[in-house]
């Protein structure tokens, strides 16, 4: 028992230390976003598919949705309280693995240590610790699992583990490969007895899978969004395969990085030895090992060990067929290993001496964790993330609508049918198959801020009359929050600017010939949307609007030209000038004292820089 104590131990200390990182140092990621606002939108009565765009399967947020009834918060915290929510369905995960291992003839200590081995992983846990459909799908196929073990001695369990198979397709439609061939492969191979040839436990887990889909379809015959749900999960999801040209390489790089590697997301430094995984190495080689030793030695008689193998040796095949591997992907690869690490890891300890060498490495590699999880974060991104989601909540009107690429707005509608941006969104805009989001759409019902992520970054450089559009309508607050604002460079040449005003408000007048020369009039993306210095303007110290060269028109009305304007949304203003050098002009809602903040210098809304090495952070949680 001093063994079970030792390890159980080492896993709350490894727990312990991931709930930090869930908490306070891991930000948000965008599909975390995505996920909470599919679960909220469902909670509040709307029909997936049918009233809002999606193209994932929607169990999870099925079942989650209650939770977001208790959630009122506008920031981050609204996703972090997802995080603990799900927490139970990854200790349920761990626990039918457990008993699947233990069935299999696995002792305590080696399942316990390959339980540490898993949390210890940053690979397996960054992912795990956020909000996201894979670990219902996860949870769901290990049950299956377990109820396959005794599938040919009861039908009951071969329905219920093809149930199981079932549901997890609609926790995560990525899985259906996987799905597919478990259910197959009892046709061919009978676990218990250890021989090869059909089994009528296959019967039972068709009809459980067939049950299932057919209970579970008519909530969308009976809400009349089956045609469209198949039309986003399914021709949707295939048309993007092949319209995608994935990213080369991406599979070696994302094996590599456990190991230090940095094979083409950096390239400045191929190696450091920072990003080292020692968990997720050891997962990787000794359950490779298991693997290959399952298949060469048991292929005669197929035991439960070598139908795991069999299926997980094809689950590597189909994510390596995908064209976009994300480190999400491997959760369910890297489950399916710990029974073959914990194999391994019996057959190695032989004796006292050994025990203690594996002791040591758990030991090192529990060290590690905690290194990595406490001492190493990007919670300063977290807290910007949550400064934009706060800001866009409180200085837009319940009723109005936010354009960005993530969704980060959890309390406003988006203002693009297609509310998150993903590769499929981009590649079907383009090619005609979904509509796109036009200036004339913006200016007939002008959003009340833009965010401009990522995602939105590259969209607007696709979409250069959008763009123009957006960079003389708004302004940013924050380099990543814009809020309607008027803009425009006049000079000799082009004396006069024209807009369609975007929100009512009281409106103030700068302009400089030095503000002319601000990097926003030549560059507006890059310098609204990454890390840029000495771009702030601070609105003091401009002349008065009297003293500029400009007269102002409303709806083709001359309007005095004071130092502030009462617009309203939808009216045209015009300015002219008579200049002998260029001016910059800014027309700003009342109120602004200062356009073009940054974050602190390596802070991103995306959270795109890799974690750095903090201990002052961590020991102001304890101040």
């Amino acid at each position: 028992m001093s063994r079970v104590r030792f390890v159980s131990a080492l896993i709350g200390l490894a727990a312990v230390a991931r709930s930090l990182s869930l908490a306070f140092f891991h930000p948000l990621n965008w599909d975390e976003i995505e996920y909470f606002r599919a679960t909220d939108w469902i909670r509040q009565g709307l029909i997936p598919y049918r009233d809002f765009w999606e193209h994932h399967t929607p169990l999870q947020w099925f079942m989650f949705a209650p939770v977001t009834a208790l959630i009122h918060s506008p920031g981050t915290s609204a996703i972090l309280a997802m995080r603990w929510a799900q927490v139970p369905v990854w200790i349920a995960t761990f626990v039918l693995l457990s008993l699947w291992m233990k069935r299999a003839g696995l002792e305590l200590t080696s399942r316990l240590a390959v339980i540490l081995l898993i949390l210890c992983s940053s690979m397996f846990m960054l992912a795990a610790v956020e909000y996201r459909i894979d670990s219902m799908g996860c949870a769901l196929y290990i049950a299956a699992l377990v109820l396959l073990q005794d599938a040919d001695r009861d039908f009951r369990f071969a329905f219920a583990g093809g149930a199981a198979l079932c549901l997890a397709g609609f926790a995560n439609i990525r899985l259906g490969p996987l799905l597919a061939l478990t259910a197959l492969l009892f046709r061919i191979v009978r676990p218990r007895d250890r021989i090869w040839g059909g089994t009528s436990a296959a019967n039972g887990i068709f009809a459980g899978v067939i049950a299932t889909f057919a209970l579970s379809s008519s909530y969308f015959f009976a809400t009349h969004s089956a045609g469209i749900a198949l039309r986003r999960v399914w021709t949707e999801n295939y048309l993007a395969d092949r319209l995608s040209e994935g990213t080369p390489w991406i599979l070696l790089h994302r094996i590599g990085v456990p190991f230090g590697l940095q094979l083409i997301l950096r390239s400045d430094r191929l190696f450091d030895p920072l990003q080292i995984d020692l968990a997720t190495i050891v997962i990787f080689i000794v359950g490779a090992v298991g693997i290959v030793r399952t298949l060469a030695t048991r292929y005669r008689a197929p035991d439960g060990f070598f139908t795991l193998a069999f299926l997980q040796l094809a689950n590597v095949l189909f994510v390596t067929a995908m064209k976009f591997i994300y480190i999400y992907h491997f959760e369910i690869i890297m489950l399916l290993m710990l029974p073959f690490v914990a194999s391994e890891l019996e057959r190695f300890v032989k004796s006292p001496r050994r025990w203690a060498a594996v002791a040591a490495a758990l030991l090192i590699v529990s060290g590690a964790n905690v290194f990595a999880s406490v001492f190493r974060g990007k919670e300063m991104d977290l807290a910007y993330q949550d400064l934009i989601m706060r800001e866009a909540d409180r200085l837009t009107p319940a009723t109005g609508t936010v354009f960005d690429g993530v969704g980060w707005a959890l309390r406003r509608r988006p203002a693009y049918r297609y509310w998150f941006l993903p590769t499929l969104v981009v590649n079907f805009e383009k090619s005609g198959l979904f509509e796109s989001y036009t200036p004339e759409q913006m200016a007939a019902d002008p959003p009340a801020a833009i965010i401009s992520d990522y995602r939105l970054y590259t969209w607007l450089l696709m979409h250069p009359a959008l763009t123009r559009f957006a960079t003389t309508h708004y302004l940013p607050l924050w380099r990543n929050l814009w809020l309607p604002g008027l803009s425009a460079r006049l000079t000799p040449e082009s004396s006069s600017a024209e807009w369609v005003v975007p929100a009512t408000g009281t409106y103030r007048v700068y302009g400089s010939n030095v503000l002319s020369i601000h990097p926003w009039f030549r560059q507006p993306l890059i310098f609204s949307t990454y890390e840029s210095s000495r771009v702030e303007v601070v609105l003091s110290g401009f002349p008065p609007a009297a003293a500029l060269p400009l007269t102002f028109a409303v709806d083709g009305k001359a309007t005095p030209p004071l130092n502030s304007l009462s617009l309203v949304r939808g009216q045209h203003l015009r300015v002219a000038g008579r200049l002998d050098r260029p001016l910059g002009l800014l027309i700003v809602p009342e109120g602004i004292r200062a356009l073009f903040m940054q974050p602190a210098p390596g802070v991103s809304l995306d959270a795109a820089t890799l974690p750095v090495a903090h201990i002052r952070p961590f020991l102001n949680l304890f101040k």
